[in-house]
């Protein structure tokens, strides 16, 4: 069974088996729709990317699974008719995490795909954003028409939930959207803190699905 939910801070594709899920499917940390399937193939391979699923139709067009450098999969999707969905409020944040010897390939190879930029690139990040105080890393962050990346390059060492949590979602109110989160079932995984100017939180959904949630943190009174 699937479903599409549309929010005013992002989509999800939500994906409900009746059976065990079939390999690779569930390790996907994201999905992209192209508009060129056979683009979204070669250019990857090309970079050092590899094809974990050959294209295969499905209802409404054309699906593969790329695994990217550093072993991140995405499932990337093209539809035969272009679809048509309202503007975002806010654009979400993928999260990847990978070690720090393939942060290098990781980020050329998908450059290369989303025809991005890199933003920022920050040596030493404060590991307390990764619950690791005392504990820098590189964090990379990468703009593209996909939209928003973070890049968390770790020794990998990092306790739950963070590495599990797939995406970041800007809200305008966190408490706010807190509140709603766990009346209606979710789990505050990590408490709110703050984080390069952001309030930020970590919840688990019903059914497993983590997210990383923030708002902007007010400027600081002078």
């Amino acid at each position: 069974m699937s479903q599409l939910v549309l929010t005013p801070v992002g989509s999800i594709s939500v994906f409900g088996f009746k059976t065990p899920v079939p390999y690779p499917f569930g390790l996907e940390r994201t999905g992209y729709l192209v508009t060129n399937i056979e683009s979204a193939v070669t250019q990857p391979r090309a970079t050092g990317a590899d094809i974990l699923v050959a294209p295969f139709n499905d209802a409404i067009g054309r699906d593969l699974i790329i695994q990217w450098p550093g072993g991140i999969n995405t499932q990337i999707y093209w539809h035969t008719t272009a679809p048509s969905y309202p503007a975002l409020k806010s654009v979400p944040e993928n999260r990847i995490y990978v070690s720090t010897g393939r942060a290098a390939a990781f980020i050329h190879s998908f450059l290369a795909f989303s025809h991005g930029k890199v933003t920022s690139d920050e040596t030493h990040a404060p590991g307390t954003d990764i619950g690791r105080p005392g504990y820098s890393y590189r964090r990379i962050k990468i703009t593209s028409t996909f939209g928003k990346m973070t890049v968390f390059a770790t020794d990998g060492q990092l306790p739950y939930p963070y590495g599990r949590e797939l995406t970041g979602y800007e809200v305008e109110d966190l408490a706010d959207t807190l509140a709603k989160a766990t009346a209606a079932g979710a789990v505050v995984l990590v408490a709110p803190y703050i984080t390069e100017q952001r309030n930020a939180a970590i919840v688990r959904f019903p059914g497993g699905y983590i997210a990383e949630i923030h708002s902007p943190a007010p400027s600081p009174e002078r």
